[in-house]
């Protein structure tokens, strides 16, 4: 018994610090192995959506200006939707504000590196639409059809569980909501509100509250 693991531990009379080297060498060369076909797998997933993204831009861009203008990017939306009755395009607002968050260039167009951001924008929107539209009824009571500070301050309490927010809260999550900067929340951007409010403001607040 112990010959035998003084054999294995000893490598034929190799010191057991070279023992120790040469299998660390060869954990690290198993765990590349290892990461190879991760990283692999990515590469494939990475490429494929790629790939997809080309196959939408040269379906939507008619003019072949390897960009999709606003017409092209309504198609696009419009297509996307399965929530409502085919052939149903996005209102001016909604193609407004999908524009503007993907819009990273500024030129009022999508290029292939922006159409992810619009498209994943797009379905979050619609998936959460009924939703939404049932928030504005409680929310809007000036029924405008958008949503001022003073309204927007009791749907973020609702998010708070019924506890107050600040003031300076709601500033913190209408800055960053009022994507497209006319002084009033949208239904489209109700959902960035949202997404700050849970990722940004909340969690500040809960740091405060465990260092109190």
């Amino acid at each position: 018994f112990f010959g035998a693991c003084g054999d294995r531990n000893s490598r034929a009379g190799m010191p057991v610090g070279a023992v120790a080297a040469h299998a660390a060498v060869r954990q690290r060369r198993r765990r590349q192995g290892d990461v190879a076909p991760r990283r692999s797998k990515q590469q494939a997933e990475s490429d494929r959506k790629a790939n997809k993204l080309k196959a939408v831009l040269k379906t939507y861009d008619s003019n072949k200006s390897g960009k999709l203008e606003r017409d092209q990017v309504k198609q696009l939306l419009t297509d996307l939707d399965s929530e409502t009755p085919p052939g149903t395009a996005p209102s001016d607002t909604e193609l407004d504000f999908v524009i503007k968050v993907a819009d990273v260039s500024g030129d009022g167009a999508l290029h292939h590196d922006e159409l992810m951001a619009a498209i994943r924008c797009w379905l979050t929107y619609v998936q959460l639409r009924a939703e939404i539209e049932e928030k504005f009824e409680k929310y809007d009571v000036s029924k405008t059809g958008t949503l001022s500070k003073e309204e927007l301050k009791p749907y973020l309490v609702e998010l708070n569980d019924g506890q107050a927010v600040t003031d300076e809260e709601v500033e913190c999550v209408w800055a960053e909501a009022d994507v497209l900067g006319d002084g009033a929340i949208h239904k489209p951007e109700l959902v960035k509100a949202t997404a700050v409010w849970y990722n940004e403001v909340k969690p500040k607040r809960s740091s405060a509250c465990a260092i109190l």
